[in-house]
């Protein structure tokens, strides 16, 4: 108490230069018009600019969050659509035949002339290796290897990988294939020199596989050529996905692949 009465004592000029001071400013906004109504104007752009400030700083930390749902929210929308296609309005679990599941890439080759991508899901989240992967914009690659917390997909852009797709307005079948060239392009085959096409025509997947559900974009038709004696046109696509870009993917579950692939290959062993 003695040090604060020192102190008090000590500063007593000043602090009562700060009073009157602090007097003099009340009774100058206080009575008159002008300097009343700058003050005000001045003390509510303050107060607004701290509201926004303070508005704007919770949104940022509520990013993530948004985020989250906005992703759970695109998943679910996501698997109704690829069962929709199918006739699948209800989205019963006794009759669905694809689920989705959010995967966050953590590595990702693109320019290579075999490109894969690392998630950070694997056995444990059920996933199983052959399994599509999709973005948000179209086909990402198809899952090639899994361990217990992650797996590696093999990438659109692999030489490799043949995707089955068709020509989204004229329903022909053909196949995307990359042909280790540019990232933002890939070579469309098989299409026959009978089938009219068009820059600009949508490819997408073909639903002829147990691995994609059918109508996911690949990519849009950006050049073509068809010489004389050829029987199928050359062709370039724009791919839909950025792959210097994916951040999230999703993995698509055929829950009725087992038993179409059995199927098939004992179709293919009586022949």
């Amino acid at each position: 108490m003695q040090n604060l009465l020192y102190f008090l004592y000590r500063f007593r000029t000043f602090g009562l230069f700060l009073l009157l001071e602090g007097i003099c400013a009340w009774l100058i906004i206080g009575y008159n018009n002008q300097p009343n109504a700058a003050f005000l104007n001045s003390s509510n752009r303050l107060v607004a600019g701290i509201n926004t400030l303070t508005s704007n700083t919770g949104d940022y930390f509520q990013l993530k969050t948004i985020n989250d749902q906005l992703i759970r929210e695109n998943l679910l929308l996501r698997e109704q659509l690829a069962n929709v296609s199918l006739g699948l309005v209800e989205i019963d679990s006794s009759v669905r035949k694809y689920n989705l599941f959010k995967a966050k890439v953590i590595n990702n080759t693109f320019q290579r002339s075999m490109n894969y991508l690392t998630l950070d899901v694997g056995s444990k989240d059920q996933v199983l290796p052959g399994m599509g992967v999709i973005g948000g914009e179209g086909v990402v690659g198809q899952v090639k290897s899994v361990s217990g917390n992650f797996a590696t997909v093999t990438s659109l852009l692999h030489r490799n990988l043949m995707i089955s797709s068709s020509v989204k307005r004229t329903r022909t079948l053909c196949t995307v294939q990359w042909d280790g060239n540019s990232p933002l392009e890939a070579s469309l085959k098989y299409i026959p020199r009978h089938i009219p096409i068009n820059i600009g025509d949508t490819i997408v997947t073909s639903g002829f596989n147990a691995v994609f559900p059918e109508n996911i974009p690949i990519g849009t038709i950006s050049e073509y050529q068809l010489e004389d004696n050829d029987v199928f046109y050359e062709a370039k696509i724009s791919l839909a996905v950025d792959f210097s870009s994916l951040e999230y993917v999703y993995l698509v579950q055929n829950v009725m692949k087992a038993e179409q692939d059995s199927l098939e290959t004992e179709t293919q062993m009586v022949q």
